[in-house]
């Protein structure tokens, strides 16, 4: 991804809105369903720093920064837990490093066999239990005033209507947007980065393919977008599987 305006192919040929803000690009961690086999060595690392305790060097209870080395260490561990706090309410911090310790220490009490089949087992009820969630959170969305439903169950409402021109499935379009999930989460942002972004239509997840076409250049969309239309039964980066997707979307232009 080269900065934020770029977007990143998935498998299915689809391109993706960014999920992250500039400010935490540099550490990349979804801990939010962990597929084990692309865990890192070095991510691990960085959690027992993150989690173990460590006292600081004076004793004083707040860690001193007096060389390069520690501001970097400590910007690299403000960073990395912005990033798996909000998916820490699934697991016990206290477990979790000692369990890293032990793995360290070749004492692990779990084979990595029994470990992927917890972790299976864990994100098979997980996804099951967003997609039940998501499936609520359409039945009733579906009935607030404004809502309409196409046929291939992408929901929407005009915010705005603007004053220009429609954009086809074939269009390069600049936007505005906001992305949140159903739980209120925003997993990204064009606006709070303070600058639009430009895309093709024909490389987008499906949901914004079918919504942004349904309104022309000035105006404003709330898409809900359920999974099938948007990341899926596997969810990308920040996105579980199975998650209804929610956008505000403002069409600023076609370019082309």
């Amino acid at each position: 991804m080269k900065g934020e305006k770029e977007f990143k192919a998935s498998e299915k040929g689809l391109l993706s809105p960014p999920v992250c803000n500039n400010s935490i690009k540099p550490i990349i961690f979804a801990f939010h369903f962990i597929n084990m086999k692309k865990i890192k060595i070095s991510i691990l690392v960085a959690i027992v720093a993150l989690f173990s305790n460590c006292s600081d060097k004076t004793g004083s209870g707040q860690i001193q920064l007096k060389t390069f080395k520690d501001s970097l260490s400590y910007s690299f561990g403000t960073l990395l837990a912005e990033q798996i706090k909000p998916q820490l309410k699934d697991v016990d911090i206290a477990v979790v490093t000692g369990a890293f310790r032990e793995a360290l220490s070749d004492t692990s009490q779990l084979t990595l066999e029994q470990c992927q089949q917890v972790y299976m087992t864990f994100n098979e009820k997980k996804a099951k239990s967003l997609g039940e969630e998501g499936e609520i959170y359409l039945a009733e969305n579906a009935t607030k005033e404004g809502v309409k439903t196409t046929a291939s169950g992408l929901q929407y409402k005009i915010l705005q209507i603007g004053t220009g021109d429609y954009p086809t499935a074939k269009s390069t379009v600049r936007v505005h947007y906001t992305g949140t999930l159903i739980d209120g989460t925003v997993f990204d942002s064009s606006v709070e980065r303070g600058e639009p972004i430009s895309f093709p239509l024909s490389g987008v997840i499906p949901g914004w393919t079918e919504g942004l076409q349904l309104i022309n250049v000035g105006g404003k969309i709330e898409l809900t977008i359920p999974y099938e239309l948007g990341y899926g039964e596997r969810g990308q980066g920040p996105i579980p599987p199975r998650s209804v997707l929610i956008f505000d979307v403002e069409l600023i232009a076609i370019e082309a």
